[in-house]
């Protein structure tokens, strides 16, 4: 791969993984209670092969969620990552929401593989929970990419409503009447066919405003 492909590429991988982090952000933003937790899941054997703890950890939700509500229905409402220990071993976080008090020493009976941490969320401000939880959802997903799946969420979430903008001045200033809590500017590359002439590449940079408001509970971002 010459050297102005090996660059699109890491282009293309870098923006790939920033939109996942945002879109963990929004999804935990869209869905947090006050009954949410935070779980940690660990293997007490040295299991480093995902597909082998990708079934363990399915079947640990299934049964956790016979457990609570006594049906197969999928009623839990969750998010989830794996991640790898120094010693390769595979274990999982796992924010579940709406989740009703179990007790750790049941919930470590229900994954039986290991150890369990459990523990409520304690972040500063409803508006930062979804970037501070993002973090362990985006650890090292430029390793995750070519596996299976970097991480898993249940179907009956409530998801976030994005909208994309062309800015104006009038937006902007409209925008500036808003209750902005988060702002990140950013340069991606877009395509434009007169950037071949000029630059030699059909790529040209884009400067780029996220803008997160508190517009209530419509999940718009």
């Amino acid at each position: 791969m010459s050297a102005h492909k090996q660059y699109d590429s890491l282009k293309r991988k870098q923006k790939h993984y920033e939109q996942t982090r945002w879109e963990i952000a929004r999804i935990v933003d869209c869905n947090f209670d006050n009954k949410t937790k935070f779980l940690t899941l660990t293997f007490k054997e040295n299991i480093q092969d995902i597909t082998e703890s990708n079934k363990e950890f399915k079947y640990f939700i299934q049964r956790l969620n016979y457990y609570l509500y006594q049906t197969k229905v999928q009623t839990l409402k969750y998010i989830a990552t794996w991640e790898k220990q120094k010693r390769g071993a595979i274990h999982y976080h796992v924010i579940f929401f709406d989740f009703p008090y179990v007790a750790k020493e049941k919930l470590q009976n229900l994954w039986t593989h290991g150890f369990i941490k459990i523990n409520r969320i304690d972040v500063d401000s409803m508006e930062n929970r979804g970037r501070y939880l993002s973090k362990y959802f985006g650890k090292d997903l430029e390793l995750k990419e070519h596996k299976k799946k970097a991480f898993f969420k249940s179907q009956n979430l409530k998801m976030p409503i994005e909208q994309k903008l062309m800015l104006t001045d009038d937006i902007l200033q409209d925008l500036s009447q808003e209750n902005i809590v988060f702002q990140k500017e950013y340069t991606r590359q877009v395509y434009d066919a007169k950037s071949i002439i000029t630059n030699g590449s059909p790529l040209k940079d884009s400067s780029v405003t996220y803008l997160k408001i508190k517009k209530g509970r419509d999940c718009t971002g």
